[in-house]
C-alpha cells in the first residue's frame, strides 16, 4: 500500500543497528535519538548470546517480509520474537508498518505509540504516527502531530526540513480544510508558488477547485503539476495525501479509508 512506502521512505524506519565484538558477541549499539543507551538497549544486550542472536536474524526477516509486501507474515515472525523481547522501538515501528500494510490504522498508532515511549525524540516514529492520524482522518491531532515535527526537523536538520517541508505543510493545509480553520488554510496556501520546485502549488489550487465543485479546473491544476513533475515520487505523495482525505478519487485501485469523521470543510464560493 502507497501509504507504507511514503512513511518508511520519509526518513526510514528506525533500524536495528549492531556492535560487533571481536568473538562475534552481537549486541545493540547505543547510537540512538537519545543521545545514550536508554534501558531497553542495555536489557536487551543482557540478553543471553543465542537469544540476541535469534531476534537480529528474525527481525531482519520481518523487514524483508514487509519490503516484499508481506505484512501478514512479518506479523506472524514479529510475534515470535515478541517472546525474546518486547522492548525495542524498532519492534514497534515495523510492527506498526505491518499493520498500516493491512490497514488496521488504530493497531498501528497503537504500535507507534509504544515505538515513542521508548524512543521519544525519534523523527522518523514521530512521523508515522502523525501519518497514521491523518489516514485515520484525526485531522485535529494530526495538524498538531505535523506543526510539532515541521519544528522538531526544522531544529535538527535545516537541510532535510527544505527538502520535507512542502509535504508536511501540504497536509498541515489539508487538515486546516478538512477541520474548517479558513485563517490556517489561507496562511499555508501562500507558502508557495507556481515557480517554486514542488507540485504544493497546484495541488492546493486542485483542492480548492474541487471544494466548488469545479472538477474540470480541478483536474487542470492537477494536470498542471502532472506536466511539471510527472512520474516523480514528490507529485504520488501529494496526490496520495489528496486521495486519503478523500479529496480527490484514488489514482490505484488501492483501497483508501472512507472519511467518516465529523467535520466541517472549508467552503469555497
Amino acid at each position: 500500500m502507497k501509504f507504507a512506502s511514503i512513511i518508511l521512505s520519509f526518513l526510514s524506519f528506525t533500524a536495528l543497528t549492531f556492535a560487533q565484538s571481536d568473538n562475534d558477541n552481537k549486541t545493540l549499539s547505543e547510537n540512538t535519538s537519545m543521545g545514550k543507551a536508554p534501558e531497553w538497549i542495555k536489557e536487551f544486550n543482557a540478553l543471553p548470546k543465542e537469544q540476541r542472536m535469534e531476534y537480529i536474524t528474525k527481525f531482519r526477516e520481518a523487514q524483508t517480509k514487509f519490503t516484499e509486501k508481506r505484512p501478514v507474515e512479518g506479523l506472524f515472525i514479529l510475534q515470535e520474537i515478541e517472546k525474546i523481547f518486547s522492548k525495542s522501538p524498532s519492534f514497534y515501528n515495523l510492527k506498526g508498518a505491518c499493520y498500516v500494510e493491512i490497514r488496521d490504522i488504530p493497531k498501528a498508532i497503537e504500535c507507534f505509540t509504544k515505538a515513542l515511549s521508548f524512543d521519544p525524540n525519534n523523527i522518523s516514529i514521530q512521523f508515522n504516527l502523525a501519518e497514521s492520524h491523518y489516514v485515520n482522518h484525526d485531522y485535529k491531532i494530526a495538524l498538531e502531530n505535523f506543526s510539532r515535527l515541521l519544528e522538531r526537523i526544522t531544529q535538527a536538520n535545516p537541510k532535510a526540513a527544505k527538502e520535507v517541508s512542502p509535504l508536511l505543510n501540504f497536509k498541515r493545509l489539508i487538515c486546516a480544510y478538512k477541520l474548517g480553520d479558513q485563517k490556517m488554510f489561507d496562511e499555508l496556501k501562500t507558502l508557495y508558488g507556481p515557480m517554486d520546485d514542488t507540485p504544493y502549488y497546484y495541488c492546493t489550487e486542485s483542492i480548492v477547485h474541487f471544494a466548488k465543485n469545479d472538477k474540470t479546473a480541478a483536474a487542470q491544476s492537477l494536470m498542471s503539476a502532472l506536466r511539471i513533475f510527472g512520474g516523480t515520487n514528490s507529485l504520488q505523495a501529494f496526490t496520495d495525501a489528496m486521495s486519503e482525505a478523500g479529496i480527490m478519487p484514488a489514482l490505484s485501485t488501492q483501497s483508501v479509508q472512507e472519511d467518516k469523521s465529523k467535520i466541517n470543510p472549508l467552503k469555497f464560493n
